[in-house]
């Protein structure tokens, strides 16, 4: 969904637009069930893929593994954005089947739908698994719930994901076009639209970064920063750009973020270039360079304390993984 992360890039984006696209956010359905009666789904847990069930008609169950438990019902997601071990199930105590026992191969770009149980209350529901990268998408991350239950009704991305599931080819069908490609971009709107809906659904006076996204003059400053990682932000500049004086903004972000905005900044440049560490072959001094810093030795102290490791053994560690 996205491309390597470029400091120089400007786009007038949100924050949280951003940060999915340079976490490389993508998504896809890779489960279209059918339930009628006791059945249960086991879904191992996962550092690198996030979770999200979406029921279409009845009502299902999830159980983390920490416990934690909610019901979800016609029009609702739950999101394990954390890659959590969890239960799906219509009762959580019936025998659970693994999801890739019941995982298929998409027949000629159409997902085949895959039936559970038999002769109990039937039920509907799609699963989506989404990736990212982790140090990329931490900002987001680390505000969200290991389990978070969302209402989609009304949304088009649901009607839209639920019209292209109800498409099955007849005998005489060709193979639908592009159906593979589209189904991925409507799992991904589903997964930013239940994003959105939590965002705006967070009461105020909350703290943290997906507080901040909903605060006018921080939401700007965060889109800025996150937008336009490379330019050289002052709080001064930032706060003209915002509608606000210097301490004013300075105030307000260190209250709502927990954090001074150069701090924040400094933090996500540093984000910025391990991405480019893993992902180009630049010279560590001209990522140093972009990410604000005049020394590659002063990049490298900073890079250090940040992930426990200085920037050449980092890129060798991913080179080696890629090997």
């Amino acid at each position: 969904m996205g491309s390597v992360p470029d400091f120089r890039i400007m786009r007038p984006m949100d924050a949280l637009s951003e940060v999915l696209r340079l976490a490389r956010f993508s998504a896809d359905v890779v489960l279209d069930a059918h339930g009628r009666g006791p059945w249960c789904v086991s879904i191992p847990a996962s550092g690198s893929i996030a979770r999200a069930h979406l029921v279409l008609e009845g009502e299902c169950a999830v159980r983390a593994a920490s416990g934690e438990e909610i019901r979800i019902r016609a029009g609702e997601m739950a999101l394990l954005a954390h890659g959590e071990a969890h239960l799906i199930a219509s009762e959580l105590e019936a025998h659970a089947t693994a999801l890739a026992a019941l995982v298929r191969a998409p027949l000629a770009g159409e997902l085949v739908p895959v039936s559970l149980g038999r002769g109990g209350t039937p039920a509907r529901w799609i699963s989506i698994a989404a990736t990212f990268e982790p140090h990329l998408a931490e900002p987001l991350l680390a505000c969200l719930p290991s389990l978070l239950r969302v209402e989609l009704l009304g949304a088009p991305a649901l009607n839209w994901l639920t019209g292209a599931l109800g498409l099955h080819l007849s005998a005489s069908d060709a193979p639908p076009v592009g159906e593979g490609a589209k189904r991925e971009r409507l799992a991904e709107l589903a997964i930013v639209e239940a994003l959105r809906r939590h965002v705006h659904a967070m009461p105020p006076g909350g703290k943290g970064w997906l507080a901040g996204l909903n605060d006018r003059y921080v939401g700007r400053a965060l889109a800025l920063v996150h937008g336009r990682p490379g330019e050289p932000w002052t709080v001064e500049r930032l706060g003209r750009q915002v509608g606000l004086s210097r301490s004013a903004l300075a105030e307000r972000f260190s209250e709502v973020m927990g954090e001074p905005i150069i701090a924040f900044l400094t933090r996500w440049r540093l984000q910025l270039a391990a991405e480019f560490l893993l992902a180009t072959p630049r010279p560590i001094e001209s990522i140093a360079r972009e990410a604000g810093y005049e020394s590659a030795s002063a990049f490298s102290h900073a890079f250090r304390r940040a992930f426990r490791k200085p920037p050449s053994v980092w890129r060798k560690r991913a080179r080696r993984r890629g090997a």
